[in-house]
């Protein structure tokens, strides 16, 4: 199986970082937004076997992240002029971060089913003020690759594919899940011609 069994919505995924962003009070370290979005990805993934972002996942050397997010908020996508409008960093030089806040449009939150936002406040009430580089550190789709990471002669990026999560969720059966909805969207995008 390939990881791109997703398609990343960036739309979604705005409506997502905001709504965390809110739960936090409008101001969140661009790694706790990071670790909680993954999470919530990961937790939608064991229960449905869909993310909520559809974005590509990759274990760094501070843990696994999603990958068009980071690049989004660090300006290395495409995109990020349109991320910008609905959330704003700025660079705190003494915590070494990106600090996030809504910007001054809202993305609104039409995409997001309850179940998702339900996620979404599981895991940012679970995870609030907790060392989530840390904790990231433990899940074994980042483990797998910890020993090539931490080795200065290797690539420190690895791709964390659908397989990977799977593995690391512990439960086999996710791979039917997701070969249904491939298959869901594969019939939705031949029927409306929408993309697969």
């Amino acid at each position: 199986m390939t990881h791109r069994d997703f398609t990343f919505q960036l739309h979604k995924t705005l409506q997502a970082a905001v709504y965390i962003l809110r739960l936090a009070g409008g101001n969140i370290s661009h790694i706790d937004l990071l670790k909680m979005l993954y999470l919530a990805d990961r937790e939608c993934f064991a229960e449905e076997g869909e993310t909520i972002t559809g974005d590509s996942m990759s274990a760094l050397k501070r843990g696994p992240v999603l990958r068009t997010v980071l690049n989004l908020i660090v300006q290395r996508d495409s995109q990020s002029l349109l991320w910008n409008r609905y959330i704003e960093s700025r660079w705190n030089k003494t915590k070494k971060h990106f600090e996030l806040s809504p910007g001054k449009e809202s993305p609104g939150e039409g995409d997001l089913y309850r179940f998702e936002k339900e996620i979404l406040e599981q895991v940012f009430e679970r995870f609030k003020g907790e060392d989530l580089v840390a904790y990231t550190h433990t899940l074994p789709e980042w483990k797998k690759f910890e020993q090539f990471i931490n080795d200065p002669d290797k690539r420190n990026s690895y791709q964390i594919t659908v397989d990977d999560l799977i593995e690391g969720i512990g439960n086999p059966d996710l791979h039917k899940s997701v070969a249904r909805n491939a298959a869901a969207r594969k019939a939705q995008a031949q029927l409306f011609g929408a993309p697969e």
